[in-house]
């Protein structure tokens, strides 16, 4: 009977791990372009003042989508990709440059323009709106360079990462429209790991019979992880307390060292005992570390930044180590892992009977 249920959850397993292959290109995101929601623009304001000037971006897949307006008897007028006129709005409308380059680049940036032969520097106002509000689109209010900005991203955390200045005339004086973009971490995606949890199952049921007479070796492995997970931890606090933080940050890390002490003297000894409980408390344990490792970033202002990178990729690798073997030890000594073996009889003329 165990043998039966246990062909029956290695073949539900197996038709999980295929769908879930089947399903991950679907559900693998597709390269998203540099305005995407990692980078987004902002507008600072119009410089000098100009009373009676609103300019708004919103920022979209192609490239921030501007709205601008006039209020009062001004005369607002924003410059081209060349500095040459561009749109011009006054309290009776809004005209724009048909002879402009920047009226054919602006309009939708996902499409590439067609710009006519007869376009140049001289302005020819045609009028498109009898009310003081106009909307474009500004590539010069985007991030100008191809991918994501290396620096903020090994940062870890927002960061303004580029400042545009669009050049601007406000009733006859030269003004520019000022603003920058922000680069914005992009947020954990758990559906591509959960993808791939039928198959660790059909790893782990591939892998019990060949493990299970190694469980003590197992567990040693474990601990010896464990320990030099505790070390590595226990050193970037040092690296930590020397980056010189004032206050209460400068002592936080101090915090963390009653948990190792904890980890080492009391968990890591059951855990050779072949204590289930310490199983879960390593597994724990292997999580902070690949965790923290993660989010953890090496301070700026370390005084030892190599080493602390160092430090940072040992105990994200200690961390998977630690995890991935207590997650083993637990699975294996699961009480629905344990196989009884099945009760036999003899009939009626000697011959054996097995039954459930």
């Amino acid at each position: 009977m165990y043998n039966q249920r246990l062909g029956i959850f290695r073949q539900i397993a197996i038709a999980l791990a295929i769908a879930a292959v089947l399903g991950a290109g679907g559900a693998l995101p597709a390269q998203a372009h540099t305005t995407g929601p990692q980078l987004i623009s902002h507008v600072d304001g119009v410089a000098p003042a100009a009373p009676g000037v609103d300019y708004s971006l919103l920022s979209t897949g192609s490239a921030p989508y501007v709205t601008v307006s006039l209020r009062g008897a001004h005369t607002f007028e924003i410059r081209g990709l060349q500095g040459e006129p561009f749109i011009q709005i006054t309290q009776d409308g809004v005209s724009v440059n048909k002879d402009s380059p920047s009226l054919y680049l602006t309009r939708d940036p996902s499409k590439k323009p067609t710009i006519p032969p007869t376009v140049s520097q001289t302005p020819t106002w045609e009028k498109v709106a009898d009310q003081p509000l106009y909307h474009y689109y500004e590539t010069r209010a985007e991030w100008p360079h191809i991918g994501q900005p290396d620096e903020a991203r090994r940062l870890g955390r927002t960061a303004t990462v580029y400042r545009f200045s669009i050049p601007a005339v406000f009733d006859g004086h030269a003004a520019a429209i000022e603003g920058h973009v922000t680069w914005i971490p992009a947020p954990i995606n758990l559906e591509i790991p959960l993808l791939f949890v039928p198959l660790v199952v059909v790893g782990l049921l591939w892998l019990e019979p060949k493990a299970k007479p190694y469980v003590a070796k197992i567990a040693r492995s474990v601990t010896a992880l464990a320990l030099a997970g505790a070390a590595v931890e226990a050193a970037r606090i040092l690296v930590d307390l020397r980056s010189g933080a004032e206050g209460g940050a400068g002592i936080a890390p101090l915090a963390v060292l009653p948990g190792l002490v904890l980890v080492t003297t009391v968990a890591l000894p059951r855990l050779l005992r072949a204590d289930r409980r310490a199983y879960a408390w390593a597994l724990f344990f292997g999580l902070y570390l690949l965790v923290f490792g993660l989010l953890r970033t090496v301070a700026p202002d370390s005084s030892l930044p190599v080493l602390g990178t160092w430090l940072r990729r040992a105990e994200m690798l200690a961390g998977f180590g630690v995890s991935a073997g207590a997650g083993l030890l637990l699975f294996l000594s699961s009480p629905m892992r344990i196989a009884s073996p099945p009760a036999r009889t003899y009939g009626p003329k000697g011959r054996k009977v097995a039954t459930d």
